[in-house]
């Protein structure tokens, strides 16, 4: 699942729980799912780029190319197709704010990204540092990659997408960064450690506000998720003392301060999946749920809606 927050999107691929036949595109919106133009059926979405003409996609099904599993990587612009390899087995690909370069992971045990011109279709060699984007964020004001130093306690690597260049930045996390997040405006970065530690933060690393989320349970591979005007986020825990399918933390962005938690009775899988859609969020299941109490307001029925288009 990819979500285009800028265009208010939701990419459903094969890869996720409901199987969907082919790359489908959902319009919180208006609610109406159609079938992207351009993309192959396996495709998933890894990125688009800020101005909405160029997208990065990965094959969902691995191919064995000389003996070794691949991915099929292609970037298009609009239906045109800008470059096309199977050279790597790649889990991501993040696009920089000019869209002429990504950088994208290789695979095989290496963390290491390379970047790839999609003009030219060269490719660089590795950058200097494991990176793995699936734990971080887009910064949205300069576009570059925050994301967890696997090397250090209390760092963030922040990596130039179009020339691989590495800053750091220290926070007062007390543990290895386990996944980033940025608000919506880009002012803070809300950050979880493997300590179940929950920071925000300013773009310098300055600490605004710190808690201990372990009150709850550990902290699981779950994205911290926003209400759409970023007043509050929800942060799943995926089993707690009063749920095996974890519990939602409802939490103040302004001042930590937890507002609300929602036991989750329904699984596998309990965790949620996506947020910016007002006071709502889209879970793996296809629910749609108020985000303050978790009721279910909403069901997608996305093979039916997509089968009754095709005959149109």
């Amino acid at each position: 699942m990819y979500i285009d927050v800028p265009r208010r999107l939701v990419f459903f691929d094969k890869s996720d729980s409901i199987r969907p036949t082919c790359l489908t595109q959902y319009d919180p919106d208006t609610g109406a799912l159609t079938r992207p133009a351009g993309p192959q059926a396996d495709d998933s979405v890894c990125d688009i780029s800020r101005d909405g003409r160029r997208m990065a996609l990965r094959g969902c099904d691995w191919q064995v190319v000389r003996g070794a599993s691949r991915s099929r990587l292609s970037f298009l612009q609009g239906c045109t197709q800008l470059h096309e390899t199977d050279r790597y087995l790649s889990y991501w690909s993040r696009l920089d704010p000019s869209g002429q370069y990504a950088l994208v992971s290789v695979g095989n045990d290496r963390k290491r990204p390379v970047i790839i011109d999609l003009d030219s279709g060269e490719c660089s060699e590795p950058i200097a540092r494991d990176v793995d984007a699936r734990f971080g964020c887009i910064d949205p004001e300069q576009g570059k990659l925050w994301a967890p130093d696997e090397r250090a306690r209390n760092s963030v690597l922040t990596v130039d997408c179009a020339s691989g260049e590495i800053n750091k930045i220290s926070l007062a996390l007390e543990a290895k960064v386990k996944s980033l997040r940025f608000s919506r405006d880009g002012q803070y970065l809300f950050a979880t450690g493997e300590n179940n530690r929950l920071l925000c933060c300013d773009r310098t690393g300055a600490t605004r506000w710190a808690r201990d989320m372990g009150e709850y349970g550990q902290i699981g591979a779950g994205n911290i998720l926003f209400n759409e005007s970023g007043s509050h986020l929800c942060m799943p825990i995926p089993a707690t003392q009063r749920s095996n399918w974890g519990e939602d933390v409802i939490i103040a962005t302004a001042s930590g301060q937890t507002e609300t938690t929602v036991v989750r009775q329904k699984g596998p899988p309990g965790r949620l999946a996506a947020d910016w859609f007002g006071d709502r969020l889209l879970t793996h299941r296809l629910e749609v749920v108020d985000f303050f109490t978790g009721d279910v307001v909403d069901v997608l029925d996305l093979n039916s809606t997509l089968a009754a288009d095709s005959h149109r």
